[in-house]
């Protein structure tokens, strides 16, 4: 093969030569092989400038391997896959923001980080921290993000089976539920009549919360046997994560733009009327008292409100808050 000679500066014949090298890395000899060229004329050995042929680059991949690290293109295909960006997935996992950036383009990553990027990796715990993330995403970014990973499980086809499932493995009446088994048609109803004219997500949780539970304060049973979990942002349905892409997808709830005087947000709006035919007459007289109490509330102002319950403040954080505190309601 032709090439020109860095050393004569002859366009001239050269052969293709391979030697195995030797560079220390984190204290240890890592020995790869290295591609270079002689010129035929001169005898001048040179390395063929290519990124692929890079010796330190090669090095670090010969340790990553060795080591069992992830790949700079591992990093990048997981966080194109999640539709994340390099400073959200930083983030997410509490680094600083130009880590990921650095790793993507061949820096040798920290072995805590890369047990990071790993557990990330798997499906539910990335869920999880999307869930629990506070100022990572809009609500739309995190929607597109969860639908994201429910796509790549397979789940996006059976995310409401899986939904309905979940509440069905543990569907017996107790404090968790409100003594009432869980009702799919309840829960899509009622989420329905408080996206009428629209509710941010923050708020339509906590909006739940309440109906549930101040109807098992005034009944002693809960309108959908619905479980919910103590999150950072309040109350919230267990699983909404599931369910909420899946009424978008199917066309029963929208995402709608608003803009504000200071900034902009994102609502869940119906897009079909809700049934409410299907509940008793002190199912519906809870509902529209909860919505009349918080019409005026911002999702701010309701989650700083819901802090403030008993059941959310003895509850752990991912736990189920039990009925049981429903007594204690400040409403």
């Amino acid at each position: 093969m032709k090439i020109n000679c860095p050393a004569c500066e002859n366009y001239s014949e050269s052969k293709l030569r391979r030697q195995e090298r030797e560079i220390t890395i984190r204290n240890e000899r890592v020995r790869f092989e290295e591609e270079f060229r002689k010129c035929n004329k001169c005898g001048e050995e040179f390395v063929i400038p290519r990124i692929d042929n890079d010796p330190l680059e090669q090095a670090f991949r010969k340790y990553r391997s060795m080591h069992g690290l992830l790949q700079p293109e591992e990093i990048k295909e997981f966080r194109k896959r999640y539709c994340l960006s390099q400073g959200e997935l930083a983030k997410l996992l509490g680094l600083g923001g130009a880590t990921i950036s650095r790793y993507e383009n061949g820096k040798l990553q920290d072995e805590t980080h890369n047990t990071l990027l790993t557990l990330a990796m798997n499906c539910e715990n990335l869920r999880k921290l999307v869930i629990n993330s506070e100022s990572v995403f809009t609500d739309r970014k995190k929607d597109i993000v969860l639908e994201a990973i429910n796509e790549n499980t397979g789940q996006m086809a059976d995310c409401l089976r899986e939904f309905i499932t979940l509440n069905l493995e543990d569907n017996e009446p107790n404090e968790y539920r409100g003594f009432k088994r869980f009702e799919m048609a309840k829960f899509t109803n009622a989420v329905l009549y408080f996206c009428k004219e629209g509710v941010v997500k923050t708020k339509l949780n906590k909006l739940m919360f309440y109906a549930d539970f101040l109807h098992f304060k005034d009944y002693v049973i809960s309108i959908t046997g619905t479980q919910y979990a103590r999150i950072p942002f309040g109350p919230a349905p267990n699983n909404y994560d599931l369910y909420y892409p899946t009424l978008i997808r199917q066309g029963a709830i929208n995402i709608e733009e608003i803009e504000y005087p200071d900034y902009s947000g994102e609502r869940y709006i119906s897009k079909k009327e809700p049934d409410l035919t299907i509940f008793s007459e002190g199912e519906l007289r809870i509902l529209a008292s909860i919505k009349e109490r918080f019409k005026d509330s911002t999702a701010t102002e309701i989650t700083i409100y819901s802090h403030e319950e008993e059941g959310y403040k003895k509850t752990e954080t991912g736990k189920i808050i039990s009925y049981q505190y429903a007594k204690d309601l400040k409403l």
